[in-house]
């Protein structure tokens, strides 16, 4: 199924999702439309119990090169509210979403376009792609979370760096900073993204959704929290049907099949 909005594309295939940014003209920067239509796709997916990985990702040269700057919309009244209003439902149901988000990252993800990269759980890059913090060439600070998303994942001095110094990340430094999981080449980008996304869709539901949810919470907890909610957890889904079908198919050295 595909469903057309105004500025990108969404797609089911079964349980993979694809969102893809489809204004390549402008490479796929920000205009009021795209924030509405993200934010109305993403919620789609985030309820569609049916979907377990959604891919995003940009038609043409960009991921996305961030906020259109030539656009001044009335939508808004002012950066804040757009930064709450706007962005952060989409940016927020990508890291709360019950399941995969994997970045396919095919050209540049520039100033809030790197903040939607470093959102996504996983990241997939095309050689050519990058991550930019532009902001501070423009007299700015990141935003859309990029400030903790960066510090968070790439540590504080290196994502001082990055960002005061408006310096792209290429895809080879994301791989040996651990923020790219893999890397690619631009004609097998599509296929490699798809490939892993049926791979991960295959696997227990509720095993890569408590898991997201329990790491992504971690991140802002104490050690002993986190170890209670995996107890809880660990509690509240052992012996349901997954769990034993999880369990026959090892016992009975077959592929198991998560309804």
């Amino acid at each position: 199924a595909m469903m057309e909005f105004e500025s990108l594309k969404l797609s089911i295939d079964e349980t993979v999702a694809t969102i893809a940014f489809s204004r390549p003209e402008v490479m796929n920067a920000f205009n009021t439309q795209q924030i509405i239509d993200l934010n109305e796709a993403t919620e789609i997916v985030k309820n569609d119990s049916s979907i377990r990985v959604l891919v995003l990702t940009g038609e043409g040269k960009g991921f996305t090169s961030g906020a259109d700057l030539s656009e001044n919309d009335p939508t808004w009244k002012d950066t804040k509210d757009a930064l709450m209003r706007g962005y952060f439902p989409s940016i927020n149901n990508i890291i709360s979403m019950p399941k995969i988000v994997i970045g396919s990252i095919n050209g540049p993800a520039a100033g809030i376009g790197a903040a939607y990269a470093m959102a996504c759980d996983l990241r997939i890059m095309s050689e050519e792609a990058f991550i930019l913090s532009v902001f501070s060439n423009i007299a700015l600070v990141p935003d859309g979370g990029l400030s903790w998303l960066l510090a968070r994942n790439i540590g504080y001095s290196k994502a001082l760096e990055f960002a005061i110094e408006a310096k792209k990340i290429g895809s080879q430094e994301c791989l040996q900073l651990g923020i790219a999981n893999k890397v690619c080449s631009p004609e097998n980008l599509e296929s490699e993204t798809q490939k892993w996304a049926q791979a991960i869709s295959m696997r227990s539901p509720q095993a890569v959704s408590n898991t997201k949810k329990i790491m992504r919470d971690s991140l802002e907890k104490k050690f002993i929290q986190t170890y209670e909610d995996e107890a809880n957890t660990q509690n509240s889904i052992l012996g349901n049907d997954e769990f034993k079908e999880g369990v026959a198919a090892f016992f009975e050295k077959r592929k198991p099949v998560f309804k």
